[in-house]
């Protein structure tokens, strides 16, 4: 019985979810953002990185940032993050 209980429970981290083309942020404490949808990088200094996205512009304000890796997309930052804005 208890077999066809875990069957039938989705599994939700598994569904893909469209977001409209709005920037998906994923924080692992305040050390560390993956930002999926960016379209640039605007500003780049070790307090201050501004990522653009199609949709509005992603502030991350902290000490030490550092992009640790970029691709077409995807941002990863490191660093203390303190703040996150976002500009429309």
């Amino acid at each position: 019985m208890l077999r066809n209980k875990q069957r039938q429970t989705p599994s939700y981290n598994q569904m893909p979810i469209s977001m409209g083309g709005e920037p998906l942020i994923e924080m692992i404490g305040n050390r560390r953002i993956t930002l999926e949808g960016s379209t640039g990088i605007l500003l780049y200094e070790s307090e201050n990185i501004k990522i653009n996205t199609s949709k509005m512009i992603v502030s991350f304000c902290g000490r030490g940032l550092t992009v640790r890796c970029i691709s077409c997309s995807c941002v990863e930052i490191e660093g203390f993050i303190t703040a996150v804005e976002f500009i429309t």
